[in-house]
């Protein structure tokens, strides 16, 4: 049976919460919940997935993000391998075999903007040396590549940020020791195996730039950006900017010196940008609100005592309609909906049964996305199979008594 959408229910209108258990490989599962905390829809394929026998890390396991277009269509991203179109029932539209990863945006005129990674080779102080590049490749709305444009090419153009990416290169060039030279013959070899090679390099040298997100923006009120420049976050750089992919150019940029391994930064409607700064390094972390015009911190959410919430790695925050915030917190496994004032409104803790041929994920989920109440209806009820498999192994439990209290400052 399908769940009608709550907004039927009060006559008002609701979001819901979407989001993919790491722990369901290698039958990767997409579960869309409401504020009750029950699955309402579910999808779930294997396609693309790698073979359990070869003990594929944790970042090559199951869907490294899915997000839902207003047709109902769910994308997910097959973590360096491809990108899957679904239908509601988990039928396959098309599947663009491309190295993805982290994070897509859909443009209104039906293109999609997906990160994408690949091993080459750049100059360095002794010579080449091999990076791992990210690129937004523009795909059309039937998966066909139009475009696709390189972050170091982009963020190169820039002298500050020329010398950013080069000092963080040596920085862990000179930690990780030599390069085996056999290294260099991965440039241009994309694809989950070179990848892996590279990553799993001692000190992780290859991967200087690590974009994690990327968001297709509006004209900024103050002109400092354009329609349909793009804003990127680069989080081993510390490093939110925003990019003129036509005129290759960088428009805006901050966070090193202040920003630790941030996810998710985003555009509000006034121009501010609110940004999950995951505090790697400081044991904690917040949420952000910068004004780009000035460069300053003029909001922040932190947790009381600040420790209490500290999600090293994934996760994110996005204002909804209503002007209330959804951190994801990804690590603590918690979807945490908060005023400006700092009251949490709604809380939820996700937990998934693993499979027998699953490992210890380092993330419940990589984030949350918010669905209108619309988008929802739209799903209808062909998931049964998928929503059993859902419903047997996600436990989406309400709390009121989250150990995560918040507070702002101004």
């Amino acid at each position: 049976m399908a769940y009608p959408p709550l907004s039927e229910q009060n006559g008002e209108p609701d979001t819901y919460f979407l989001f993919s258990p790491s722990a369901s490989y290698p039958q990767p599962l997409a579960c869309l919940i409401d504020r009750r905390g029950t699955v309402t829809h579910a999808w779930s394929s294997a396609l693309g997935q790698p073979a359990p026998e070869s003990e594929p890390p944790s970042y090559l396991r199951g869907w490294n993000h899915v997000e839902l277009g207003p047709d109902g269509s769910l994308y997910a991203t097959v973590p360096l391998h491809a990108l899957l179109k679904l239908c509601p029932d988990s039928t396959l539209q098309w599947r663009a075999e491309l190295p993805v990863h982290h994070d897509l945006d859909l443009h209104p005129n039906g293109d999609i903007y997906v990160l994408t990674e690949e091993p080459r080779t750049v100059p360095g102080p002794d010579g080449p040396r091999i990076l791992l590049d990210n690129t937004i490749t523009v795909l059309s709305s039937r998966g066909e590549i139009r475009a696709a444009h390189s972050l170091y090419d982009l963020l190169t153009t820039h002298p500050d940020l020329h010398n950013l990416v080069d000092k963080e290169a040596d920085r862990r060039a000179a930690e990780a020791g030599p390069a085996h030279p056999a290294t260099l013959s991965l440039d241009g070899r994309r694809g989950r195996e070179a990848s892996r090679l590279l990553r799993d390099l001692p000190g992780s040298p290859c991967d200087v730039l690590h974009a994690n997100t990327v968001e297709i923006l509006r004209a900024h009120p103050k002109g400092l950006w354009d329609e349909g420049d793009v804003l990127v976050s680069l989080r081993n750089l510390d490093l939110i900017a925003v990019l003129d992919l036509s005129a290759r150019a960088v428009r805006w940029f901050w966070g090193p010196g202040e920003l630790s391994g941030q996810h998710q930064p985003s555009v509000r409607a006034g121009g501010t940008v609110l940004v999950f700064d995951n505090g790697q390094t400081h044991g904690r972390s917040r949420v952000l609100e910068i004004d780009p015009a000035t460069g300053q911190i003029v909001w922040q959410y932190t947790a009381n005592p600040p420790q209490s919430m500290f999600c090293a790695m994934a996760g994110g925050c996005e204002e909804l309609p209503g002007g209330t915030i959804l951190i994801s917190d990804a690590q603590g496994g918690r979807g945490v909906e908060i005023t400006r004032e700092g009251r949490t409104t709604w809380a939820v803790r996700v937990s998934t049964i693993k499979s027998p041929t699953a490992r210890t994920s380092r993330a419940e989920f990589y984030r949350m996305a918010p669905v209108p109440a619309a988008t929802a209806a739209l799903l209808g009820d062909g998931d049964g199979t998928a929503r059993d498999l859902a419903v047997g192994r996600v436990r989406c439990e309400l709390r009121d008594d989250l150990p995560l209290t918040l507070r702002s400052t101004l």
